[in-house]
């Protein structure tokens, strides 16, 4: 049996050319964008965390609702909110009328993390836009968003 830690890290063959495969080929440009510098600016932050530090809005959120629209459930959301919150990103507070009821805000820490990862999608964007040129690259938005429903 094959370990797969000896598959190089793009294997050729059907997944490569599946619509899923180029979907998530994609998505790692992004990631990849996201990280680059992301250590040195703000440690300790994945992919995942400043997809939830976009999803709080200005004035905060509910746990139970930033579940919902980040499609996770109370508890793992609840892990990230945690985590994000000893590193200074978000706080978060118990409502006085429902003390079962958290609301998380992000700090301004957690503002200027956000607005790091919206800068790096940015980055991405152009280049795809250069390499495209506009008229394909608006098409290809308007094709994503149709198929994501």
């Amino acid at each position: 049996m094959t370990s797969v830690n000896d598959l190089p890290s793009s294997p050729a063959g059907a997944w490569s050319e599946h619509v899923a495969g180029l979907l998530a080929a994609a998505l790692k440009r992004v990631r990849e964008e996201i990280l680059a510098t992301s250590e040195e600016h703000f440690p300790g932050l994945r992919v995942s965390h400043y997809r939830l530090l976009e999803l709080i809005p200005p004035g905060g959120a509910r746990i139970t609702d930033l579940a919902e629209v980040a499609v996770m459930t109370k508890q793992g959301l609840g892990q990230h909110v945690d985590y994000l919150q000893r590193l200074g990103y978000v706080e978060s507070d118990r409502l006085r009328e429902d003390r079962r009821v958290r609301l998380v805000r992000r700090t301004p820490t957690g503002d200027e993390a956000a607005a790091f990862s919206r800068a790096a999608i940015e980055r991405i964007e152009g280049r795809w836009i250069a390499q495209l040129g506009p008229e394909r690259y608006a098409e290809l938005r308007e094709t994503l968003r149709e198929l994501a429903g």
